[in-house]
């Protein structure tokens, strides 16, 4: 049995293995054939996220999972929220023309957005503030390069639109509200690399468009 430090050690060095071999395959390899292992990356970071939980957080992994579904599912299918925009076939599969997989990956970015603001020595105003921004800020590298890897892509502009940005900060707010009011947390190691690794991931993918 790894102890926990150990764990979180592992499970760091087994993100980064992932998202520095995806980044290499997809920029220098066959595209096509890293973009279809997506799914697979995103449910081992959340199981990993959830390995290194030592808090029964299953009611919150409900919440935000409910929540962003709707909000995509809404946003898909009426252009009301987010802009009009579709998802593409990379992410698996769908309901409602929204891939399950968008719900869990609203789960994963709300929890470690929120373990590293929590570990912050500042208000809980200031924390929510914080975790948005963590938010928002790798949401604004993951939009370029969404359409190139199939994720999903607005349909009357190449890029998002200032209106996606605003109202995910909105639909988040509440999410990071009930996050950092109730002091939840992960493992601040996990999360810290994951949200490095991925803002990694995304920027090198950028500059390599």
């Amino acid at each position: 049995m790894f102890k926990s430090n150990n764990l979180s050690t592992y499970s760091s060095l087994i993100i980064w293995t992932f998202q520095v071999f995806g980044a290499v395959g997809i920029l220098f390899w066959n595209r096509e054939w890293f973009i279809q292992f997506i799914p697979i990356c995103l449910i081992l970071y959340f199981l990993i996220l959830l390995k290194n939980n030592k808090n029964n957080n299953i009611f919150f992994l409900f919440i935000v999972f409910c929540w962003g579904m709707l909000s995509e599912i809404i946003g898909v299918n009426t252009g009301l929220i987010f802009g009009s925009y579709t998802y593409g076939n990379s992410l698996g599969i769908k309901l409602m023309n929204v891939p399950l997989l968008i719900g869990v990956n609203w789960f994963t970015t709300t929890a470690i957005c929120g373990t590293i603001a929590n570990s912050m020595k500042v208000q809980k105003f200031y924390k929510v503030l914080i975790a948005i921004f963590l938010m928002i800020f790798l949401d604004f590298f993951i939009e370029p390069v969404a359409p190139m890897i199939d994720m999903w892509s607005f349909s009357n502009s190449d890029v998002a639109p200032l209106s996606n940005y605003i109202t995910w900060a909105l639909v988040a707010l509440p999410l990071q509200i009930y996050y950092i009011m109730k002091k939840l947390e992960f493992n601040f190691t996990v999360s810290l690399n994951l949200y490095l690794s991925q803002l990694l991931f995304f920027v090198i993918l950028n500059f390599a468009k």
